[in-house]
């Protein structure tokens, strides 16, 4: 049996990996894959003629009506789960933003895309929604790493140990988790910050700490 690979984007991230298929396909044509999240939808987008893109897993089937109803289905009940984490996140005041959300078409895990501002432990509110919500729910951490600096962006005091030395305010610095707000506020400062975000997964099961 013949076997090909692809250059497939998947994801709400549109993660680009490098897929073996069974079967030719062409350009565009949305195809059922497994990657190691899981079951999910892609996009073909060329030949893989090379090995620079890492592989990702295997294509198992075009897309059909079944699986875009089953998508459909997903994205709604990931509707209510970005609404719970954006209320839960601010009723305890983490520095996060939700910004997008996805189940896996076999329905193994939800992942959230999310920024942050400062450091912080957010392992209890996915805790939180996993359990009320009836699957894995699961990070993919959007945040840039921020620049060094010889101050603290919160405190403003150079020299002073920065937030993650817990020299902070009064309570215990923002790597416990205690800061409820950041340097990034306003809108334009956050459209400002989303300029230099990458794409990265970060969909792992232990704790979900935010650095």
């Amino acid at each position: 049996m013949s076997e090909f690979e692809y250059l497939v984007t998947y994801g709400r991230g549109a993660y680009l990996g490098r897929f073996r298929a069974a079967a030719a396909y062409r350009r565009d044509d949305p195809i059922v894959v497994r990657s190691d999240r899981g079951v999910e939808l892609g996009t073909v987008r060329e030949r893989a003629t090379n090995s620079a893109v890492f592989a990702a897993g295997d294509v198992l089937r075009p897309i059909t009506a079944a699986d875009e109803a089953l998508a459909a289905r997903h994205q709604e009940r990931v509707a209510a789960i970005l609404a719970d984490a954006e209320r839960v996140a601010g009723s305890r005041g983490l520095p996060v933003l939700f910004l997008d959300g996805e189940i896996l078409l076999d329905g193994s895990q939800a992942i959230l895309q999310a920024i942050h501002w400062a450091d912080c432990d957010a392992t209890p509110l996915f805790e939180e929604l996993s359990a009320r919500h009836g699957l894995p729910v699961k990070l993919a951490d959007l945040t840039t790493p921020a620049p060094a600096a010889t101050g603290c962006a919160t405190c403003g005091a150079e020299g002073g140990g920065g937030c993650s030395s817990g020299s902070c305010g009064t309570g215990g610095g923002c790597s416990s988790g205690s800061c409820s707000s950041g340097a990034v506020k306003s809108a334009d400062e956050l459209t400002a910050y989303f300029a230099g975000l990458r794409q990265q997964m970060e969909a792992t099961a232990g704790r979900v700490s935010l650095r």
